[in-house]
């Protein structure tokens, strides 16, 4: 089964595109993840929020990203862009419905 983890960040507000940015730069080898299978990021205007969204094929796998980007110094690089700690969910997939339109 699936999970989806939202990590939810409060980012300073001077540092909200320099933070943008270097995600842009390290999203390439997040591809490349055991287990990875999809990522969105989402701010909020005018505030600090930042909100990434990603589908994982397991909790470890995920678990096992964030130790990797811990041990490569991408978190202490992240971090430093933070007002505090991000707060991390698990949701499990209970329901998945997608609708596809084409055009005519």
């Amino acid at each position: 089964m699936s999970v989806t983890v939202i990590l939810e960040a409060q980012v300073k507000q001077e540092n909200k595109v320099k933070l943008l940015q270097l995600l842009r730069s390290y999203l390439p080898e997040t591809y490349e993840f055991k287990g990875f299978t999809d990522i969105t990021i989402y701010s909020e205007e005018n505030t600090e929020v930042v909100l990434f969204i990603s589908k994982w094929q397991s909790f470890s796998d995920y678990q096992l990203y964030l130790q990797w980007r811990t041990d490569t110094g991408v978190m202490a690089i992240l971090g430093a862009l933070l007002t505090s700690p991000p707060r991390i969910r698990q949701l499990e997939t209970e329901i998945s419905f997608a609708v596809e339109k084409c055009d005519e």
